[in-house]
């Protein structure tokens, strides 16, 4: 432990900032993560957030702000703001739903499918050097523990 914290801690806040709590260890990989993939999409103007809602309403049949909001697990106020950079840059639009008026269907535009297409190869390069820079964990396993833990894909279904 660095010498200046406190010797006067009970073993369970030793084992905290020891660096062996799951949950923090997790969050600090995961700001990681974002910030690698975040400066792979940064030449296409979108973050991964960005990515991953311009794919979710390109794969779902009826993709509503809510039902994206379900998959991606986050509220659906924060996505609603997420979509508003999307739209002005000419990525997305939206049209009402024809079974319930009061809820919009988004859709890409043709700028959105061509951005869409041009950062999934920016995706996948981050993909490849998350892989190359741990070459000694098992990749496969890790996503299946991290879908696992958070409840799979499936969730939003």
């Amino acid at each position: 432990m660095p010498q200046e914290m406190s010797e006067d801690m009970s073993p369970e806040l030793a084992e905290v900032l020891a660096g062996n709590c799951y949950c923090l260890a997790m969050r600090r990989a995961s700001r990681r993560l974002i910030r690698l993939y975040d400066a792979e999409l940064e030449e296409q103007g979108l973050t991964i957030t960005q990515f991953a809602t311009l794919a979710w309403i390109k794969a779902l049949r009826r993709p509503t702000v809510q039902k994206i909001a379900d998959y991606m697990d986050i509220d659906q106020s924060a996505l609603s703001r997420g979509l508003v950079p999307l739209e002005r840059k000419g990525f997305i639009g939206s049209k009402p739903d024809e079974t319930d008026g009061r809820k919009r269907v988004l859709l890409l535009t043709q700028e959105g499918e061509a951005k869409l297409e041009a950062a999934s190869k920016s995706w996948k390069r981050a993909q490849l050097r998350v892989a190359e820079e741990h070459p000694d964990i098992d990749m496969k396993q890790l996503l299946a523990g991290l879908q696992d833990i958070s409840g799979g894909i499936e969730k939003g279904a």
